[in-house]
C-alpha cells in the first residue's frame, strides 16, 4: 500500500475499523507521518529502557532519528515515554489525528497467549449503530502481529478517554499478568486460522507449533494495555470473536448479538495494584 504522510490522507472508514493499520514503524504527529525504517535487534530480551534507547535511533529514510523528531515537535523523547499495546483504531494515524493525540512513536510488535477481540459494547460517536472497539483475551498457544505505542502519561489518559466515550471507568490501562509480547521485524507474520483452534466445550487453544521469534521478547508486565472493564470482551456462544477471523463489518453484521458478553476478569489476568 502506499504511505500517506498526512494522517488526515490515511484512509479509515468506521464500518471497516479498525483498518487499514500500519505495516511498519511511524512517529505520529498531527501534521506528518513520519515512516521510520525498522532495525533488526538481536538480543532475545530487553527490558522497556533498553527498548527505548534502541528505537530512538531508528530513522526516516532521509536519516532522521526518532528523538530528533520529537525534538522538533518540542514533545518528551523516548526516555520519558511509558510503552502501551495499541490493539486497535489506536494505532490507525487517522484516528489518532481525530483524537488530536500529538507526537506518538509506533512500532511492530508480536503478541503470543492472548488474541485482539471485539468488545460487546457500540460507540455511536462515528456511526450508527456504531463501532466495536478491541480489547484482550487470553487463548494458549495463539500469535498475532499489533502494535506499540511509546506514549507520555498524558497520551495514555487521553486514549482511555477516547475509548471510554464520556463513561468513565469503562476502559483502564491495565498491565497484564500473562502472555508474551516480542518485537516482531517481520510484520507480514500470519496468525493462526478459524481451522488452528482447538475448542473443547469451555476453552480455546492452538495446538500447533507457533513460528519462531524474529525479535526480542519484551516485559508485557511493565506495558500499559487498553482492557475493556465494563463489559469484557463479545461472548461467540462460549468462544472468542477474534479480530482476525471476523473483520468488523462482518462481525457486526452477522456474528454480534446485543447483551452477550464475557466479563473482562474472566477473560485476561491483569496485575493488581
Amino acid at each position: 500500500m502506499n504511505l500517506a504522510t498526512v494522517p488526515r490522507m490515511w484512509p479509515y472508514e468506521p464500518s471497516n475499523s479498525p483498518l487499514p493499520l500500519p505495516p511498519q514503524p511511524l512517529v505520529f504527529t498531527q501534521d506528518e507521518l513520519h515512516w521510520i525504517q525498522a532495525e533488526q535487534l538481536d538480543a532475545e530480551a530487553m527490558s522497556c529502557d533498553e527498548l527505548k534507547s534502541s528505537v530512538a535511533t531508528w530513522k526516516t529514510d532521509s536519516g532522521t532519528t526518532i528523538n530528533a523528531i520529537l525534538e522538533k515537535e518540542g514533545a518528551p523523547l523516548m526516555a520519558d515515554r511509558r510503552l502501551i499495546l495499541l490493539l486497535g483504531e489506536l494505532a490507525n494515524p487517522r484516528r489518532l489525528a481525530d483524537i488530536g493525540a500529538g507526537p506518538l512513536p509506533i512500532i511492530n510488535v508480536r503478541i503470543d497467549d492472548i488474541c485482539r477481540t471485539w468488545t460487546d459494547t457500540l460507540d455511536s460517536r462515528m456511526m450508527n449503530p456504531g463501532v466495536h472497539h478491541v480489547t484482550v483475551a487470553r487463548t494458549h498457544g495463539w500469535w498475532e502481529t499489533t502494535h506499540l505505542g511509546f506514549a507520555t502519561m498524558p497520551q495514555v489518559r487521553q486514549l482511555m478517554e477516547h475509548l471510554e466515550d464520556g463513561s468513565r471507568g469503562k476502559w483502564k490501562p491495565g498491565k497484564l499478568a500473562e502472555g508474551q509480547l516480542h518485537v516482531i521485524h517481520d510484520a507480514t507474520l500470519s496468525p493462526p486460522s478459524m481451522d488452528d483452534l482447538v475448542w473443547d466445550g469451555e476453552t480455546e487453544r492452538v495446538e500447533i507449533e507457533r513460528p519462531s521469534f524474529d525479535g526480542p521478547a519484551l516485559p508485557i508486565v511493565e506495558v500499559f494495555t487498553p482492557i475493556h472493564t465494563r463489559q469484557g470482551c463479545y461472548n461467540h456462544r462460549g468462544r472468542l470473536a477474534r479480530c482476525v477471523h471476523h473483520l468488523h463489518r462482518a462481525f457486526h453484521n452477522n456474528v454480534f448479538r446485543r447483551g452477550s458478553a464475557r466479563q473482562w476478569g474472566d477473560v485476561v489476568s491483569v496485575q493488581k495494584r
